[in-house]
Parts: C-alpha cells; structure tokens; sequence
C-alpha cells in the first residue's frame, strides 16, 4: 500500500512540474522583481564547489536593454547554485540548459554580479517578448 501511494504522489508531483514546464507565461512579479531585464546570451565561465552545491558562473552578452541602466554589449556577471546532485532540492534553479542560448533574462543586482530574482524567473524564451514588454508598459 506504502509503495502505490508513494508512486501516486510522485506522478501527482511530476504531473505538476510538468504542467508548468510547459506554460510559455511570465508572472509580472518577476519582471516586477528584477532591477534589468535584458534580451541576451548566457555564457559559462567556470564552476566550483562549496557547502551548499555546485557555484556556477557566467555572463550574459547583452543584445537589448528592456528595463535598467546597462548598455547593449555589456557582460553582465551571472551566478547561480546548484545541487552537487539533481533532484535535491527544486527551488534552485540550474541555468547549466540556458548556456548559449538568446532569450529574455530577468536579473536582480547581488553585489558584483546578477542572479535570478525568484525560482520561476530569469531565463524566458523569445516568445515571451510581447508579454514582457506589456507588463512593463504597465509597471511604467
């Protein structure tokens, strides 16, 4: 009985990432939440582990400006962590699947550097573009 409840919850849970994985939407908190938004690349620079998992770098090469003060071309440093082994813990993201791919980057400013502002935002697909830009004509 034990197994066939466990195997329910995780399909219910998996069910649930899933359905969310797939929703091209943007929550206006995160655009709300981030000092810049940003159409760009995100590049890998180099990792290194510490107590709390894998700390990735990178940057991101900027190609357009939404919202804040950087300029088109800049580098902006990016950093995030990550579990020494997937599945850990689900509330922190792994930017390992954006490297060298264009889209939409929500950023918050930590320091010398940027990260994502929340769990479910940063990286966002070009198809989001419009609604990006009409919460921030709303956000103005």
């Amino acid at each position: 009985m034990y197994v066939s409840c466990a195997r329910a919850a995780l399909l219910l849970v998996v069910a649930g990432v899933l359905s969310l994985y797939g929703q091209e939407t943007v929550a206006a908190e995160g655009v709300t939440k981030a000092d810049v938004v940003v159409v760009g690349t995100l590049y890998h620079s180099f990792r290194f582990p510490w107590f709390d998992g894998w700390n990735e770098r990178g940057y991101i090469v900027v190609d357009r400006v939404l919202k804040g003060t950087v300029k088109v071309g800049t580098n902006l440093p990016f950093a995030w962590e990550r579990d020494f082994r997937p599945g850990w813990c689900l509330t922190r993201p792994d930017w390992r699947a954006a490297i060298g791919k264009r889209g939409i980057w929500l950023l918050a400013r930590d320091d010398d550097r940027y990260r994502a502002p929340g769990v479910f935002s940063g990286f966002n697909k070009m198809n989001t573009l419009q609604e990006i830009l009409g919460v921030l004509s709303a956000e103005k």
